[in-house]
């Protein structure tokens, strides 16, 4: 456990970025020195942090690959998370934001009162329970990888309720059977709220077997995805029809192949411009994924990250 003041706030960047992903705070108000109540802890494979800051507050955070799924939520205080560059959302007392960093930067203004708990959930955590819990889901592609959730009488708020009751009367350590007992609660009541929000029946997956045409299917698009293949060729290269092949991923991954296809032509090239040498430019890194298109290109991806493909290479450069 770790709970300090700052009135730097670089301080404060640093002490958030070592405990999440490299986060930017700086004041909302020019000159404001923050009078920041920090707190930190582990459960388990879970971060948890509660934060005050003293005075209106922008929070930053980049994309970052292997970084956590983080579940903000106001205890005091108000919030207003980024959803797009041009849409925010307010989120009052009680209310939840969820933002997968792996995915997704992350941006939020927030009230001089303002007290956030967040807790940050390992990748592979939140695999396993997903999988325990509810068995093959669909690709976290295809869900909101930004999104408000939670509120007061819901069920996500009440295993936090819970939760922190459980944390403050327990001795400590905390023993490893009362570890797995908060790690399961908190994950599959987020990963319940999460799907919801995506619009994603979690009931389908449990105890169901992904085909393997499936798997080779998914292996051959990510392998190919620069070429923008085709569901014919898709389909001829696995030797089956295109209505078997669109009518699996419908059932077993919930999304059509052509979902699969656009967002690993995305990601794909989303990496290629973070990787991007000096003297490259959008136009030739969009064009080696076969986007011919500059205006529906940018357009399409500012829609999926929040920013052009432009500021992405500046960031890389």
């Amino acid at each position: 456990m770790d709970e300090v003041q700052l009135d730097r706030w670089d301080d404060l960047s640093e002490w958030a970025s070592d405990r999440v992903a490299p986060v930017d705070a700086v004041p909302l108000e020019k000159l404001q020195p923050p009078k920041a109540n920090l707190y930190s802890a582990s459960l388990g494979r879970i971060g948890l942090m509660r934060t005050s800051y003293g005075t209106s507050t922008q929070i930053s955070a980049d994309e970052l690959s292997g970084a956590p799924v983080v579940a903000a939520t106001n205890l005091q205080g108000y919030s207003v998370p980024s959803l797009s560059r041009s849409t925010a959302h307010l989120n009052k007392v009680d209310d939840s934001f969820l933002f997968d960093l792996a995915k997704t930067g992350h941006s939020s203004r927030l009230s001089d009162d303002a007290v956030q708990l967040h807790l940050a959930f390992d990748q592979k955590l939140l695999n396993e329970i997903s999988y325990s819990w509810f068995g093959n889901l669909p690709e976290r592609s295809t869900w909101c990888p930004k999104t408000p959730f939670g509120g007061d009488n819901t069920f996500w708020n009440s295993s936090l309720r819970y939760i922190m009751r459980l944390v403050a009367e327990t001795s400590q350590p905390i023993s490893a059977q009362n570890i797995r007992h908060i790690e399961e609660t908190l994950c599959s009541n987020l990963v319940r709220s999460w799907a919801a929000q995506s619009g994603i029946d979690i009931s389908a997956g449990k105890k169901v077997v992904v085909p393997r045409i499936v798997r080779t299917a998914e292996e051959y698009i990510i392998e190919y995805a620069a070429d923008a293949p085709t569901l014919t060729e898709i389909a001829s290269a696995l030797d089956i029809s295109v209505r078997n092949l669109t009518l699996n991923f419908k059932k077993f991954r919930g999304c059509t192949p052509g979902q699969f296809i656009r967002e690993q032509r995305l990601q794909a090239t989303r990496k290629a411009l973070l990787e991007a040498d000096q003297d490259q430019t959008v136009s030739q890194i969009a064009a080696s994924f076969s986007y011919i298109h500059m205006g529906e290109f940018a357009k399409i991806y500012r829609n999926r990250f929040g920013e052009l493909p432009s500021e992405t290479l500046n960031r890389s450069k």
